[in-house]
């Protein structure tokens, strides 16, 4: 995966790709968006440097 599709990814796609999650483990997918996010933001800051 690209990073511009990385960057694409929801906490919607991964419940869609997990097949679905029951209602108490929902934010786990908020977590993985959010996680993506940030360490796509690292890899960048480093690249940077």
């Amino acid at each position: 995966m690209t990073i511009e599709e990385a960057l694409k990814v929801t906490n919607k796609k991964v419940i869609e790709t997990l097949g679905g999650l029951p209602a108490q483990k929902i934010h786990c997918s908020v977590l993985a968006e959010e996680a993506i996010k940030k360490a796509i933001d690292d890899y960048r800051a480093k690249q940077a440097k």
